[in-house]
């Protein structure tokens, strides 16, 4: 259970991108190639990635639900009137490029491939839920800044830690604030916003109990194991110099209005 649970962290992540809208239009994908998942494999070897160089990208075994909430860089509250079959049947794929790409336009070409491959059609509402706000805390951030160029690297990824009661520790490569505060929201599945103010990507680590562990139970319904750590607000304040506030913010939310299941090929 706990491995499971820190797959699905993991997994959530993929790979960073701006928020910021970017005004050229997008190269497509050159060749794209679609298929249902063997239903027989793992579903805790899930990932998309995109492979150095920034010509490739490659899906294993990704539920669609979990391929708009990556693209379109919402939390799984966001997503609103998908059948059942976005959420059970997975997928693996491969896209290929002519040129590199950068993160921001290589999301509006999954956002294009989405509607050419599955149908997908939505429209988005404003709509005011619980959210998490991430700020910069008073004594200012603890993080060490990145510049080298991108190298497609997965941006939150396992540290180790454990096994309990030490906690799990992840550790944020090249990281930007908009794609940690999407991947804290996702961990409590509502939006995340950032309000940082923090422009480029940082290298970090960080140490905490998420809240699904601290509730785990046995085979047999007894207690899980206990944890000893800090909660995640915790963390991002004394490991990350940041701040973390649950509270309720206007949102958009991808209202999905027709969808399909892909052609194999």
């Amino acid at each position: 259970m706990i491995k499971q649970t820190l797959f699905l962290l993991l997994a959530a992540a993929g790979v960073c991108a701006a928020q910021n809208a970017d005004t050229k239009t997008p190269q497509a994908f050159e060749v794209v190639s679609i298929k249902p998942s063997d239903p027989s494999a793992p579903r805790n070897g899930c990932y998309i990635r995109g492979e150095p160089g920034g010509k490739m990208f490659i899906g294993k075994c990704v539920p669609l639900h979990a391929i708009i909430s990556w693209a379109y860089r919402v939390s799984d509250a966001q997503i609103s009137g998908e059948p059942d079959w976005v959420k059970t049947e997975a997928w693996d794929f491969q896209a290929k490029l002519e040129r590199p790409t950068d993160r921001t336009e290589m999301l509006k070409m999954f956002q294009s491939l989405l509607g050419e491959r599955f149908g997908l059609k939505l429209h988005t509402e404003a709509r005011t839920m619980p959210a998490l706000v991430l700020t910069v805390d008073k004594n200012g951030p603890k993080m060490k800044e990145n510049k080298d160029p991108d190298n497609w690297e997965i941006m939150m990824v396992s540290a180790g830690g454990g096994p309990p009661p030490k906690p799990p520790k992840w550790a944020g490569q090249r990281c930007s604030m908009s794609y940690l505060a999407w991947w804290f929201g996702r961990l409590q599945n509502r939006p995340g916003v950032d309000k940082t103010g923090l422009p480029g990507f940082f290298d970090f680590t960080i140490e905490f109990v998420p809240d699904n562990l601290q509730d785990l139970k046995g085979p047999n319904g007894e207690p899980g194991p206990a944890f000893d750590g800090p909660t995640m607000y915790t963390a991002v304040r004394e490991q990350l110099g940041l701040k973390l506030e649950s509270t309720k913010a206007p949102v958009d939310v991808m209202v999905i209005d027709h969808v399909e299941k892909a052609s194999a090929n």
